[in-house]
């Protein structure tokens, strides 16, 4: 039953309707779509409210339930796929890993054998990282070439570089906030997610790097 899901959803098009940390739903005729994503899917898309969007869709089935994954480029779908195909690593992980790192770092991890970057992930342990090498390695490798396109350019979300005094700072603390909302959809509890998003943010200006929604899930996730 794992498979099906490839076989009967390849593409969505259609309105976007409202976009969430790690969801979006799109409408199509009539019909709205709840589909989870991962963090560059939404960020790619968080100015798109509004417009119609195509997504590539992976629909996983269970015995007692459906979930619809939507990915922006068919780069992330493919590495998502690459990440089921492996025992014990659930839609949960590879959303994270996804979010984490991005398709086109986490393939060159799994390429290179670079279990340090996987362990990063929340959920990822050591044993875990070393079957998704062994498993994934020369996959890896061809996919890489496949989506030496799929990385976005920026940060994305909330950046609040060019803005100065008072803007700046409240386009911070939103950043912050959806980042908490973020993390604590990815498994953090409320009060970590926090101090995770907060101790990204002062990571990030301290290298004078953009704060942007993105930048601080990832920084988080890293951190992890």
């Amino acid at each position: 039953m794992r498979g099906l899901g490839s076989l009967l959803y390849h593409h969505l098009r259609g309105t976007l309707i409202e976009v969430g940390s790690l969801g979006l739903i799109v409408e199509t005729g009539g019909v709205g779509w709840q589909l989870r994503v991962p963090l560059s899917t939404s960020e790619a898309l968080c100015r798109e409210v509004g417009e119609e969007v195509l997504l590539f869709t992976h629909l996983l089935v269970r015995e007692d339930d459906l979930q619809l994954f939507g990915f922006a480029t068919r780069g992330e779908r493919q590495v998502f796929r690459l990440l089921l195909s492996v025992s014990r690593t659930g839609p949960s992980i590879a959303l994270q890993a996804l979010s984490a790192c991005g398709a086109a770092d986490l393939v060159a991890a799994l390429r290179d054998g670079d279990t340090g970057v996987l362990c990063r992930i929340k959920g990822v342990g050591k044993k875990l990282a070393e079957r998704l090498v062994l498993e994934l390695r020369e996959k890896a490798t061809v996919v890489a070439l496949e989506i030496r396109d799929a990385r976005g350019g920026g940060a994305g979300g909330s950046s609040a570089a060019s803005m100065g005094g008072a803007g700046r700072a409240d386009a911070v603390h939103a950043a912050i906030d959806q980042a908490t909302i973020a993390l604590s959809e990815l498994g953090f509890v409320a009060r970590d997610a926090r101090r995770r998003a907060e101790d990204a943010s002062a990571a990030l200006a301290s290298e004078q790097r953009e704060v942007g929604v993105e930048a601080l899930i990832r920084e988080a996730l890293h951190r992890a």
